[in-house]
Order: structure tokens, then C-alpha cells, then sequence
């Protein structure tokens, strides 16, 4: 598929995960940096320190980052929503696709405030699309078609896969995939933490545990089986690996993730409550 014709991208908002998208986005020449806008409304050290490092055009105008913009992308805090919509209401146009990675936001709450039949995808990518390697829900307000969500899936496939879901579904993606890789660095962080206290040196630690959970991951994503075949193969009764196995499971490791993913979920659900 031929890559779409995107003069102009506006960030309205410019904290880390904004920055992830755009170093993937560039990266992946979806766009070049030229035709990207940085905006925020007060720290003026962030974006000299963007505009530095990635060339792109900063400005803490809303105005000036909406004019001819072809996609908006909302990267700012879900409580400044209200304040931001209706600041930008009148620089804002239907034909624009707006896409949102604020948590708990509904596109029916964006639109209400701004008064105008936009065009909101919800969007919850992780901090992974820096390196192309993001897990990106997405979920299409009522007032999107199909061509402007498609837009949307190539935009974010350029910094990983895309789920398409419902919109009731997206607080799912937040607490699984867009939380998720801060579960692994909590795992990584405990297996380095077990090596340095078994004897080994720091820096042994985490070369190790870091070869282990990317081979670990490639595997699973390129061997065709399951997370539980792969389990069963490895740990082998009265083995090592079975021994680490069953103290996780005396521990009640599993449901602790399980309930962690949970309330994540739950808290992304909570965060909608204002914006009902």
C-alpha cells in the first residue's frame, strides 16, 4: 500500500509518549520533519530541546500548530481536555483527523466540547513506537470513515501493529498493551536485582537478563507456538527451570499480573469518569 500524502502533522502536547511517536514516525518516513509541529503551552525548554534534536517546527500557538493540519494528534493530560478543546475549538476543522492518546477521554466528550463533528480516533500506542516496536489499539469515534481510520492504521504501523477494537474496548489496550511494557521493566528490574544478590555483578545482571527476555520474545513470536507450549517445553520436571516455576506459583505470581492488568484496566475506566 502506497504510503498516504500527509503534508502536516500537529502534536498538541509534547511529553514522552508524544516523543516516542514522533522519533517513530520520522524514523519510518511516514513523514519528514519539516511538515511536523510540536506544541505545548508552557514549557518553552521542552521544545527548544525537541526542535534541537529532531528539527522539527515548535510553537506554543495553538493556532499556528493547527493551520493546514492534517492530522492532529491530542498528547496532553486527560484533566486538560475541557481547557485545551475549547481553546483550540476555533482552529480546529471536520475534514482534520484528530487522533487522541489520552486515557478515559471519550471521542464523544471532544467532540461535545468542541462543538464541532470531528473526526476522533482514540489511539493508545506504548513507549515502544520509538524503536517500531508498539502495540497500538485504535478506536474510531462515530463521526470517522473508513478511509480516515485506515489513514490511521498506516500511520501507527509505522511504529508497530496496529488492533483496530471498539471504543468500549480501548481501556483494555491501555491496561494490557499501553501499561505493558512497564510490567516487563518491573520483571527485568527483579531478575537483575536476584543475580546481583546471588553473587554476579550488576552489569552481568542485566546483559543477561536483557538477552534473555528479547530471545525469549522472538521466540515466542517466531516459533508458532503458544506462551504455554513454550512454558512446558523449557521447564522439565525436577528441573531448574520447574523449581523457579512452582515457587512463582506458590507466590501466586500469575494472578498477581493478571489482577495487575486488571487494575489498570479498572483505573483507565475510573479516568473516564469526569467525562461522562
Amino acid at each position: 500500500m502506497s504510503k498516504p500524502l500527509v503534508e502536516k502533522i500537529a502534536f498538541i502536547g509534547s511529553g514522552e509518549l508524544a516523543e516516542s511517536l514522533l522519533k517513530g514516525f520520522l524514523d519510518k518516513k511516514f513523514i519528514s520533519a519539516d511538515h511536523v509541529w510540536m506544541n505545548n503551552h508552557s514549557n518553552k525548554e521542552r521544545l527548544a530541546q525537541l526542535e534541537h534534536e529532531f528539527h522539527v517546527h515548535t510553537t506554543q500557538s495553538k493556532e499556528l500548530a493547527l493551520k493546514n493540519a492534517d492530522i492532529v494528534i491530542f498528547a496532553f493530560r486527560p484533566a486538560d481536555t475541557r481547557n485545551a478543546v475549547e481553546e483550540m475549538k476555533a482552529f480546529l476543522r471536520p475534514d482534520q483527523l484528530i487522533i487522541s492518546l489520552m486515557v478515559g477521554v471519550p471521542t464523544a466528550f471532544i467532540q461535545s466540547a468542541s462543538g464541532i463533528d470531528l473526526a476522533v480516533v482514540r489511539a493508545m500506542p506504548n513507549t515502544s513506537a520509538s524503536i517500531g516496536l508498539s502495540a497500538t489499539g485504535l478506536a474510531a469515534g462515530a463521526s470517522v470513515s473508513g478511509a480516515q481510520l485506515e489513514l490511521a492504521k498506516q500511520l501507527f504501523e509505522t511504529v508497530g501493529t496496529v488492533t483496530i477494537v471498539q471504543e468500549n474496548e480501548i481501556d483494555v489496550i491501555a491496561g494490557l498493551a499501553g501499561s505493558g511494557p512497564a510490567y516487563l521493566y518491573y520483571l527485568a528490574q527483579a531478575m537483575q536485582e536476584a543475580g546481583v544478590r546471588e553473587g554476579i555483578s550488576e552489569e552481568s545482571a542485566a546483559q543477561l537478563v536483557l538477552q534473555t527476555l528479547l530471545g525469549a520474545s522472538h521466540l515466542l513470536n517466531q516459533s508458532g507456538k503458544s506462551a504455554s507450549d513454550l512454558l512446558k517445553a523449557v521447564a522439565t520436571p525436577g528441573g531448574t527451570t520447574q523449581a523457579g516455576i512452582d515457587t512463582l506459583d506458590n507466590q501466586s505470581v500469575k494472578q498477581a499480573v493478571i489482577d495487575c492488568v486488571h487494575h489498570a484496566i479498572v483505573r483507565a475506566k475510573e479516568m473516564s469518569a469526569p467525562f461522562a
